[in-house]
């Protein structure tokens, strides 16, 4: 068995005190710049992780983890919120909740902000891509990110199938008869299609990607005007997009929707416009929020299969906690399709996705 890495060895490899590497690891203590730097390149070099039990019995604080995610603006954050309290507390952890504001720097605004909390690991949720290769995930606490943006193989992290998913959709609209097919929710600044087609990350792009080349299968031709953009997946802003859209556009056969706050804010929208779901036009979303079975009609939606992914993100957690220090994971979770009211398909397969 591998010796795990102490303080002591930190300060002999970064040649200063074993106070000054104390300080680091609590994010105390005045020193140079440089100094702090080198005891965290040792840290990083010698692969140290804080000893979160002798910490426990420091500070008092016992089985108790983090969540970073951001704000509760749109229903799936406070979802997979609710998801991960439960399933920790089956796991004997309680759960800490920072969060961030979308428009700002993401996690990693929350993981300067949290290192003094006394949490044995973090869960964070990224919602936008990392700068510099991830490197504000090289800290010496165990972290699992959750999301679909890369982690350059600094962390384990969980992501949800985005392509397959809503390919499937996208056909299955098609062969039901919706022959114009917008999507609500695309990126802002007119992406060109060698930009999806190349993309590795983004819940947008690459869901998008999915939908393109469904229509590439189906050979129909991509109607770019049908791509209608939002600043973030929100109810606000797909409610002032669709608008918009609308305003200019007629009203197409189907809104593939990129998330489910997005299609109960295009129902309404809709609705408002004296216009019927499905008869006029069906409306399908992502996430399987609990509002999507409330909603009237009912929405049509992916079903991310949210309580697999937060267990398969628990478990990785809780095992780098308990000491396991094997390379970075990166895991899938399949999704499946929830047939509701406010989209109904013609199809023969399984709602599985293959």
């Amino acid at each position: 068995m591998t010796r795990r890495v102490t303080i002591k060895d930190v300060a002999r490899d970064a040649n200063v005190s074993i106070k000054t590497v104390s300080n680091v690891v609590n994010h105390s203590g005045s020193m140079r710049p440089e100094t702090r730097e080198r005891v965290k390149r040792s840290m990083k070099h010698l692969g140290y992780q804080v000893n979160i039990s002798a910490r426990s019995l420091k500070t008092g604080v016992t089985n108790l983890i983090g969540l970073g995610i951001f704000d509760f603006a749109q229903p799936f954050a406070p979802y997979f919120a609710d998801k991960v309290i439960e399933a920790a507390r089956r796991k004997g952890y309680g759960v800490i909740i920072s969060t961030y504001e979308s428009e700002e720097s993401g996690i990693a605004e929350i993981i300067r902000r949290n290192q003094e909390v006394s949490a044995a690991g973090w869960i964070y949720f990224n919602d936008q891509p990392l700068t510099h290769e991830g490197e504000i995930l090289e800290q010496p606490y165990p972290i699992v990110v959750a999301g679909d943006y890369l982690t350059y193989d600094k962390v384990d992290s969980v992501t949800m199938q985005n392509y397959e998913p809503i390919k499937l959709v996208t056909k299955r609209l098609h062969v039901s008869g919706c022959t114009k097919i917008a999507v609500l929710g695309s990126p802002t600044g007119n992406p060109r299609r060698e930009d999806f087609e190349s993309a590795q990350e983004g819940t947008a792009w690459l869901r998008i990607k999915g939908y393109l080349d469904a229509l590439k299968e189906l050979h129909v031709a991509v109607d770019w005007s049908m791509l209608i953009p939002c600043k973030k997946l929100r109810e606000r802003d797909g409610i002032e997009s669709l608008r918009s859209f609308l305003a200019v556009h007629d009203c197409p056969d189907a809104i593939l929707c990129m998330n489910d706050a997005l299609a109960l804010a295009a129902i309404h929208e809709l609705q408002r416009k004296g216009l019927q779901v499905p008869a006029d036009v069906q409306v399908t979303g992502f996430d399987n929020v609990p509002e999507a079975e409330y909603s009237t009609p009912s929405l049509t939606t992916v079903d991310p299969n949210l309580d697999d992914y937060v267990e398969r993100v628990l478990d990785m957690l809780i095992e780098r906690i308990h000491g396991y220090s094997g390379p970075a994971r990166r895991t899938t979770i399949d999704c499946s399709i929830v047939e509701r009211d406010s989209a109904q398909f013609i199809y023969q397969s399984s709602s599985r996705i293959e």
